[in-house]
């Protein structure tokens, strides 16, 4: 699939220069959370955002590991909430747990088990490589896929940060640029915006790479939440994902795309430069439409059909999407 079209349809010759600022290298410290001002909290989290993911949760679809109680189920089983299994009674078991029904029909003596709860670890896992700073020069209505993926960012961070659930941040493009542990606090929460408003989307990407990294380093399963426009090799990502399948993760895939690249408006003579490699290509755009919606479509079926494999959430949308409608609707999708 090409990379990240130009930066305007109406324009025969589009550019990128690189940008004065960076992603941080691989362990510094951003600025200050106390230093990060009300506009920028009302940039990623305006009064509308907030609204609408109010009264609205964020559930794991599996088992997770969680050190204290919560509203996730664990893979640990005990005598607290949901049923799970019976296991044969054993001598001192609390007889207030004996199944009377299993015992009238098959004479023997079986103690009920239950999921216990626990707290959700959830990794907010960030692309910011260059494509992600599509389109350079963005109109008054429009926001690139690195602002759209960070608004998605801030307002899954604030939704576990509300349900006392503690998150992480873990910022990529050919390698982890940035990482924040697991925290829930607001104190953590203006932190996950400091970051991310701290860096510049810039450099080549390298996502199944850095999903491997990410995998090899946690120690304990959850909810991961991978929000980039992955365009790399599907079958390596998808070979990527399988790791955490195997670890026993939740995982939920967003996949931000711009409305140009998925509507391919380009009609005239354009040339696209690559955000990433700055390398340049001249086409005539109505000759090469029906051939780029064509690989389009089956681009995103691999990444939808890896996701549906491993039992993930997959999430296409465009950055002409509000982001409250779509955490909206997958928060609600998730909770029913």
């Amino acid at each position: 699939m090409p990379k990240a079209p130009c930066n305007s349809a109406s324009t025969p010759s589009c550019t990128h220069s690189a940008s004065s600022r960076h992603c941080r290298p691989h362990g510094s410290t951003p600025t200050s959370p106390m230093k990060l001002d009300r506009s920028t909290i009302d940039r990623f989290l305006p009064p509308r955002m907030l609204r609408a993911l109010q009264r609205l949760p964020l559930y794991s679809r599996r088992v997770v590991m969680g050190s204290t109680t919560g509203s996730h189920r664990s893979p640990m089983k005990g005598f607290s909430n949901e049923f799970a299994d019976h296991r044969a009674y054993v001598r001192g078991d609390d007889l207030k747990h004996l199944d009377w029904k299993v015992f009238s029909r098959t004479e023997r003596y079986y103690i009920k088990q239950y999921e216990e709860s626990t707290n959700l670890s959830a990794q907010i896992i960030l692309d910011a490589s260059g494509s992600m700073n599509y389109p350079r020069r963005p109109r008054a209505d429009q926001i690139t896929k690195y602002q759209y993926a960070c608004h998605l960012a801030a307002g899954l961070a604030y939704v576990l940060t509300r349900q006392q659930d503690p998150v992480g941040l873990i910022v990529f493009n050919h390698d982890l640029v940035a990482q924040l542990p697991p925290m829930r606090s607001m104190t953590h929460l203006r932190r996950v915006l400091t970051t991310i408003d701290d860096i510049q989307p810039d450099e080549r990407t390298d996502t199944p790479k850095a999903l491997h990294t990410v995998a090899a380093k946690l120690k304990r399963r959850g909810l991961l939440i991978l929000i980039s426009d992955l365009l790399d090799d599907p079958d390596q990502i998808k070979k990527a994902l399988a790791r955490f399948r195997i670890r026993g993760h939740d995982a939920i895939v967003i996949q931000v795309l711009h409305e140009d690249e998925l509507n391919f408006p380009f009609e005239r003579t354009v040339t696209f430069k690559d955000l990433e490699t700055q390398q340049r290509m001249t086409v005539q755009g109505a000759q090469i439409a029906a051939a780029y919606n064509q690989q389009l479509t089956a681009f995103l079926d691999q990444h939808k059909q890896a996701c549906f494999e491993h039992h993930f959430d997959y999430v296409l949308t465009s950055t002409a999407t509000p982001p409250d409608t779509l955490l909206t609707s997958l928060l609600t999708r998730r909770s029913n």
